[in-house]
């Protein structure tokens, strides 16, 4: 069985990612219980498939398609930092966007459709479209983490044109998830 996910991949080449990510694991260098993510495996989930029977791959192609076939290029503005957890037990650090795109939130909809007609149910969390930055299992000072994240300038990081979607397996390993590309779509 392969474990899939459906996303949208971002760039993190040539605007302000890597010099906001680079800053706070500088800032952060201290807190050893933060793992931060890759810049090249960076994406905005859509549909977290998990682990899937090769007999379905098919089925999910021909959705996923389907949704393809009715939408068109928008762009996205990731201008704003938050957290996931409390402000005291803080769990994951993201990038998202203060106004999420109409056209986001219809492609998300369609898709979540596609895949309940398949038999692959949506979860019950909302649609919270944002980038993960670090994941945190413990802080040792929680007070200087929440100065150093309320002093992150809120401005444009990102600004992205989404023209694909991607069928992406997921390939745990002990230095981290390795993505392989099943099937690319364009929009």
């Amino acid at each position: 069985m392969k474990r899939l996910f459906l996303a949208i991949p971002i760039q993190t080449e040539n605007n302000g990612f890597k010099p906001l990510l680079d800053g706070l694991r500088r800032s952060l260098s201290h807190e050893k219980m933060i793992n931060w993510v890759k810049p090249t495996n960076i994406h905005l989930t859509l549909k977290f498939i998990g682990e899937t029977p090769p007999q379905d791959e098919p089925k999910i192609i021909e959705a996923v398609s389907k949704v393809v076939e009715k939408h068109h290029s928008f762009t996205m503005d990731f201008n704003r930092t938050g957290i996931f957890g409390s402000r005291y037990a803080p769990r994951v650090l993201w990038l998202g966007m203060q106004l999420t795109p109409e056209e986001l939130l219809s492609l998300e909809e369609d898709v979540l459709t596609a895949f309940d007609g398949i038999g692959y149910l949506r979860d019950r969390q909302n649609f919270v479209p944002h980038l993960t930055l670090g994941r945190i299992k413990d802080l040792c000072e929680k007070q200087y983490f929440q100065k150093v994240v309320q002093a992150i300038e809120q401005k444009t990081y990102i600004q992205q044109n989404v023209n694909e979607i991607i069928l992406f397996q997921s390939i745990l390993r002990p230095d981290g998830a390795v993505y392989k590309v099943v099937k690319k779509w364009s929009i």
